[in-house]
């Protein structure tokens, strides 16, 4: 190697898998790595990994599975079974970071960008934490437990990045109660083109989430598009598995990102988690949707409300949808937008340090 020349950056991205919302606000950064032409390496496990192999096959990205908390929700979800799953989301950040020294000295990792995998830091290797929970949701005699835990394992990063917009603040509360010194807003996350076309639809749900909420939501959404003939798509997020036709219901288990955009824009009503990242794509596309939390997930119960409030936006629970008991959607979602803030970031991050 010539002497003059600066050795090669060689990006890590880490990614929790909780359903497919972090793989998807971190597919773009991920992208914008490749553009730059950076030697990208993925971690993470399950639907997010499957999912992210799907959509850079055609790439040289090198894919790893890590170790990572499997957490389980019960079918109504209570904290209590949460709490209990504690100890080995304590122990799985150990693995984490153990399963990182190992990665930076057998693949040279230069950077890691960490999308809420708290383990997977390195001492001698610029990393930075992506994370919108920098305040958890608990109950209020946990809240100051809360913030210490994530302000411990924040304050081992160079940075935090939060995927919100600090006048929109997409996320409320959860952004913006525990203040950290090296936190920044880097703009909305969205895999989904702004510009794309329109596909008309009169309903579109998309399914997302652990089991077994995915698949309950799933047959609850089939229930509901089936009770006349109107045209409908449902978006199952299920990678690799096969479209379909069933009566009215049209059924695409994994979209690309500009068919997701074309029937979001063009639907007359979309129905979805509350989750994070569907919030972004939503706000990436202005789209307002009726918000259907997970149960058990006090992050999507909160966020639901805070757009409600915010925003106008529709909330139903899962119980309701399962019982078909829909309402109308309204509300107006600021349209912001995607990426840009949030790759010049990442450009800055890798050529500076």
């Amino acid at each position: 190697m010539d002497a003059a020349r600066p050795p090669s950056s060689v990006v890590l991205f880490a990614l929790l898998d909780w359903g497919m919302g972090h793989a998807t606000r971190t597919a773009p950064l991920i992208q914008h790595a490749l553009d730059s032409g950076w030697e990208v390496h993925v971690a993470s496990k399950g639907t997010a990994l499957a999912f992210l192999n799907s959509q850079f096959q055609e790439s040289a990205v090198r894919f790893h599975t890590k170790p990572g908390p499997d957490i389980a929700y019960a079918r109504r979800g209570t904290w209590l079974k949460i709490a209990a799953q504690v100890p080995a989301f304590l122990k799985s950040i150990r693995d984490e970071a153990n399963w990182t020294e190992a990665v930076v000295r057998e693949c040279g990792i230069t950077h890691i960008v960490s999308d809420n995998c708290y383990g997977v830091f390195h001492s001698r290797v610029p990393s930075v934490l992506m994370s919108h929970q920098l305040q958890l949701p608990v109950p209020k005699g946990l809240e100051g437990l809360a913030r210490r835990f994530v302000r411990t394992h924040a304050l081992q990063f160079q940075a935090v990045w939060i995927p919100d917009d600090a006048k929109a603040r997409l996320s409320g509360d959860l952004a913006t109660r525990n203040p950290l010194p090296h936190a920044e807003f880097i703009g909305v996350l969205s895999r989904l083109p702004q510009l794309a076309a329109t596909r008309h639809w009169k309903r579109v749900g998309m399914v997302s989430g652990p089991e077994p909420h995915r698949g309950l939501m799933e047959k609850a959404l089939k229930q509901w598009m089936q009770q006349d003939d109107t045209p409908s798509l449902l978006i199952a997020g299920r990678p690799g598995a096969a479209a379909s036709v069933e009566g009215n219901v049209t059924i695409w288990p994994d979209p690309t990102a500009a068919e997701l955009a074309e029937a979001l824009k063009g639907a007359e009503t979309v129905v979805c988690r509350s989750g994070y990242s569907s919030l972004l794509d939503l706000a990436a596309l202005g789209q307002r949707a009726v918000l259907i939390p997970t149960p058990g997930q006090p992050e999507q119960v909160y966020l639901a409300k805070h757009w409600a409030a915010a925003f106008g936006m529709a909330t139903c629970s899962q119980r309701d949808l399962e019982r078909g008991l829909l309402p109308e959607v309204q509300g107006t979602v600021p349209i912001l937008e995607p990426n840009i803030r949030a790759c010049e970031s990442l450009t800055a991050f890798v050529s500076s340090s």
